[in-house]
Parts: structure tokens; C-alpha cells; sequence
């Protein structure tokens, strides 16, 4: 054979190893994305590409000219992407992907935002059974893939019984531990999430989780946490109630989450990354430096973070306490919050003290009265308006416009008013996002738009359950350039799945599973506001889950084509 001949030969092999056949090549797929310009989740630089698909996996990408594919998309002026991995997803449960309604099975809010995969059963909670979980899914079909979790909390009450709240037992402890293997062993479980914030895992001590987290590494588990506290307190601490309690901050947190990492060497994931109140709101630059001094010592520590200044918690923002509304724990909420209000100040001026201790606290917590906006109100002069300008208005300190709008407003609302905190800065939220192990987490449920209304508009809905991955590539990465769009996609795919360790998705290369979205960077945007926070986001064009398209053309299909991931080497057994 001659030298040219030879020559050709290696270089026509080269360019089909590499997904660069010619004619002769040429190959038929089931779905060939044309021209698109590919971002591959790997961080490289963007590349104009052909992608081609059979079955649930990617075939080949690049010139693929000659190539026909069953179905084509023409993308050209478009971003083809690997789909993203939600880090943090509320998305199971009666009104999510364990619904009998399809269109919450079908998971529309994660799937319209480019998301194919999360990681769920997070803050500590798992349904009784992670086998019947993985059944119910694969009987029933779900929109997108899921990477279960073991919930400390669920795994400590099972094993504490009814009275929890104490400090585990040495045996106890290893009865969680033996949980936690199983899970790990035969039940596809990918780690451990806690939520030390919430009952009954705050009663934990460090040393019982330490000792818990001691089973990951052999199992290539992950140590998710959402940790005690994530400011100047926990959002349980009342200080009238707590006197001569110090409250737990985010810095005892950290270190409580730093010492996990480092004396057992479990991947470890603070979920949420966040700061509340002073000392903490701003000060991301100094947690970004602490976590960066753990990973220098070798601690393999990331966070992620969802796009938005509001949190959950900002969404049911009541000024008063519990304890002055009438609210005991196991009691059903009275019928007239204003009259167990009044019953209460009626106790005299300790009451409106502690009150009002209570109530400086709540408004520190959430950045103040500046950072409050009302939602609704009988007087709809105030919607839309700060807390801080209507106590101005009204020349009232915060306990003072608290009474008034409990005493004025609808009774049978707790605080009498609807008001969302934006409690976080979002100058952070940036700031996390440019650091190279920061991943996204959305902390979502699954909502459907067309429910969110009347009194239920601001009910279990938050602005990340729809845009966090729209916003934070269109506006933290574009606009606050906190990252090439390169990186936020990497951060978005690869990143997620290299934590998890998920082999076969978070990239865009022959290989690896069908999942991908397709988005016009032109009109990507985040549709959502603090008024109105269910609407879906535009410039997400297609979204592919092994294969099946999730959003053709910009609309949800309600496909139902995902399925409960097991981790490498480690599948779930099954009857």
C-alpha cells in the first residue's frame, strides 16, 4: 500500500474517531442536531458542531456532513448543551414525581429550564423505602432522572423512635450507620443529605455525624448538607425563647461541615450556599477563601447555589413569632390571628418585650425592613411596596407596623399580610458562582402555573422553582459576569456530575446519554418576578432526556422518558 493511501486512510479513521466522517462515512441517526454551536460541559472553548443520536445516546459530534438523521434540527445560532444536574431537588412527593397526575410526573418547571437530571430526598428526607421509591418511578415514569439520596433525619427518626430530640446513642448510631450501607449497597442510594436546620436532625451532635459519614467513602457516597445555620441563627431560634441559648451561626456551621470533610474524606456538598444577617449577608469573599484554604489541605468540599436573592423561607416571611400568634406545636392555627394576638399582649409589657426581641431578630435575619416587599395586603397601596417605606410612612418602629398589620389585616392570615424577604445579596450569589467548584441547585418543587393562583399564588412557589438555570446563565454569567458562559455550563453539567459521580451524563461527546437542551442565547431569559414567580422562561428551545424530547420548539411535551440513575458499579437490586 502506498505512503498517500496510507496517509488518507489515518486521516479519514481520525476524523470519524473524532466524529468527522465524509461521504463515505456518512452514517443515518435517529435525531441529527445540525450546525449548533456546542458547549460541551467540559469548560473548552465553543465549537460549531453537528450532534447525532441514536436511541439514548450520543452517537457522534461533529461534521457530519452527509449524515441524515430520522429527525433533524436545524441549530444554527443556537447553544447545544449537555442537560443540567439540579444538585438540590425537592421534586418527589405526592405533588411531584410521585403524583398519579402526569403533568407533575412529567417534572414541566425543571424540564422548561434545561434541567434532565437532580439529585432528590434532600434536607434530610427520604421516603420509607428507596426500593419502593425506584419502583414507583419506573412503574409510573417520571419527566426527568433522578440520583436518590438517604435523609439523615427520616433514617434518625426511624431509628430514635418518637422522642428524637436527645443525643444518639453509641448503638443507635450504628443502627443509622447500617441503614445508610444498605442504601448505599443495594439501593442505589448516591449519599447521605441532611438538614440539621430541621427536627430531628438538629439534635445530632457532630460527632454522630462524623461517625455516619465515615460509611461514604467506600461507596463513592456524597455528604450533602443543609447545615445549622446559615446566618446569625437557625430559622427555629426565637431569643425570648432561647435566653441564655447562644444561637448557632453559619461560621459554628461551617466548621461543624469542615470537620466532616476532613476527618473522614466524604465528598461534601453545603447545599444552598447562603448568608443571612449581619456579619454574614455580603461576606461571601471570606467563605469563598475558607472553603478555598479546605480544598488547598485536600478536603473535597463544593457548594451550590441557586440564581435568586430570596430564599424559601423568605417566601412565608411573617413578622411575629409563632408564639404570639397563637401557633403551639401539634395545635391547630387559630381561626383569627388578630384575637390570639391581642390575648397574648394582653399579658403585659414581658410580652411585648420578648415580642419585640423576636421581632428585631426576624427582620436582622432577613437583611431589614428595606429587603421586605409586600405581596398582598387589604390595602393595595401597600403591594409592591418595602416594609421599610411603609414603616416611615406610618412613623413605626418594626413590632409597631407588625401589630398594626396583624390588627388591620386579614385575621385569618398569620402576620395579616403576605410579604416576601429578599434576604440575601445578590452581589453573593455571584461571587459563589465565579469560584470553579460552585455547582447550581435549584431547591424547586415541582409547581404547576396554571395552580399558583387566587391563594395559592405564593403558596410552595419561589422564582427558582422556573429560572434558576436561565438566569443564572443569561444574567449571573452574562450580565454580572461572574463567569464565560464556557464555565457556568461546565458548573451546570460536568461539574454536578463529577460530584456525584455520574460517569455517563454532564457532557457532550459520543458516549455519553441523550441528554441535552438546545437555547437561544438571544431571548434565554428568566420570565419570573417577585409578583410573579410560576412563569416558565423563553429561549429554551429543545430539551432531549435519554433521547426523547422534554420541550420541542419551546413547549413542554409532558414526555415521561427519565429514569433512577444508579451509581457506578453499585446498581439497585431488584426483585
Amino acid at each position: 500500500m502506498g505512503r498517500r493511501k496510507i496517509e488518507r486512510l489515518c486521516i479519514v479513521a481520525a476524523m470519524a474517531a473524532c466524529g468527522f466522517p465524509n461521504a463515505a462515512t456518512a452514517r443515518d441517526f435517529d435525531l441529527l442536531i445540525r450546525g449548533g454551536t456546542v458547549i460541551d460541559g467540559s469548560g473548552t472553548p465553543r465549537r460549531t458542531a453537528d450532534v447525532g443520536i441514536n436511541g439514548d445516546t450520543i452517537a457522534a459530534v461533529g461534521n457530519l456532513t452527509g449524515s441524515k438523521g430520522k429527525t433533524e434540527i436545524k441549530a444554527q445560532g443556537l447553544v447545544v448543551a449537555p442537560g443540567f444536574i439540579d444538585m438540590h431537588s425537592h421534586a418527589s412527593g405526592d405533588n411531584g414525581l410521585d403524583s398519579k397526575d402526569v403533568r407533575r410526573r412529567a417534572a414541566q418547571n425543571f424540564v422548561g429550564q434545561g434541567i434532565t437530571s437532580a439529585a432528590i430526598n434532600p434536607d434530610g428526607r427520604q421516603p420509607a423505602s428507596l426500593i419502593e421509591q425506584r419502583q414507583g418511578y419506573e412503574k409510573n415514569g417520571i419527566g426527568l432522572n433522578v440520583a436518590l439520596f438517604n435523609g439523615h433525619n427520616s433514617i434518625r427518626a426511624t431509628v430514635l423512635g418518637p422522642k428524637p430530640e436527645r443525643t444518639a446513642t453509641p448503638a443507635e448510631i450504628e443502627k443509622m450507620k447500617d441503614i445508610l450501607r444498605r442504601g448505599l449497597e443495594r439501593e442505589g442510594s448516591f449519599g447521605l443529605s441532611l438538614g440539621v436546620e430541621y427536627e430531628p436532625g438538629r439534635w445530632a451532635t457532630s460527632d454522630e455525624l462524623v461517625e455516619l459519614s465515615k460509611v461514604l467513602p467506600e461507596y463513592h457516597g456524597v455528604y450533602t448538607s443543609h447545615v445549622r445555620s446559615q446566618g446569625i441563627s437557625p430559622m427555629w431560634y426565637d431569643p425570648s425563647r432561647n435566653k441564655g441559648t447562644p444561637a448557632p451561626t453559619f461560621e459554628d456551621s461551617f466548621k461543624e461541615t469542615l470537620r466532616t470533610a476532613e476527618e473522614t474524606g466524604a465528598v461534601t456538598v453545603i447545599t444552598h450556599m447562603k448568608g443571612w444577617g449581619p456579619g454574614y449577608r455580603g461576606e461571601a469573599k471570606k467563605w469563598i477563601a475558607e472553603i478555598q484554604k479546605a480544598r488547598d489541605r485536600g478536603a473535597k468540599l463544593f457548594i451550590d447555589v441557586y440564581s435568586f436573592d430570596s430564599t424559601g423561607s423568605d417566601g412565608t416571611f411573617i413578622l411575629l413569632p409563632a408564639w404570639a400568634l397563637g401557633e403551639e406545636e401539634g395545635s391547630p392555627p387559630p381561626k383569627d390571628y388578630a384575637v390570639a394576638l391581642k390575648q397574648v399582649l394582653a399579658e403585659g409589657p414581658r410580652a411585648l418585650a420578648d415580642l419585640r426581641l423576636d421581632v428585631d431578630q426576624q427582620v436582622a435575619l432577613k437583611g431589614g425592613a428595606e429587603n421586605v416587599v409586600v405581596l398582598d395586603y387589604k390595602d393595595k397601596s401597600y403591594v409592591g411596596k418595602r416594609l421599610a417605606e411603609i414603616m416611615k410612612a406610618r412613623n413605626m418602629d418594626a413590632t409597631q407596623i407588625a401589630i398594626a398589620l396583624q390588627t388591620e389585616g386579614d385575621p385569618s392570615v398569620a402576620g395579616g399580610i403576605k410579604m416576601r424577604s429578599l434576604s440575601l445579596d445578590e452581589n453573593d450569589v455571584a461571587a459563589y458562582y465565579a469560584q470553579p467548584w460552585t455547582a447550581t441547585g435549584t431547591d424547586g418543587s415541582i409547581v404547576l402555573p396554571e395552580e399558583a393562583v387566587g391563594p395559592k399564588k405564593y403558596v410552595g412557589t419561589n422564582r427558582r422553582h422556573f429560572g434558576t438555570y436561565p438566569r443564572r446563565l443569561a444574567y449571573v454569567s452574562q450580565v454580572q459576569k461572574a463567569d464565560s458562559l464556557e464555565e457556568a455550563i461546565r458548573k451546570s453539567t460536568s461539574l454536578p456530575a463529577e460530584i456525584l459521580n455520574i460517569h455517563d451524563r454532564g457532557k457532550l461527546v459520543a458516549g455519553m446519554k441523550a441528554d441535552i437542551v438546545i437555547l437561544d442565547m438571544a431571548t434565554l431569559k428568566d420570565n419570573t418576578t417577585v409578583a410573579e414567580p410560576s412563569v416558565y422562561p423563553s429561549g429554551v428551545q429543545h430539551v432531549f432526556v435519554n433521547g426523547v424530547a422534554a420541550v420541542k420548539d419551546g413547549q413542554r411535551t409532558q414526555a415521561l422518558a427519565g429514569r433512577v440513575l444508579d451509581p457506578p458499579g453499585r446498581p439497585a437490586q431488584r426483585p
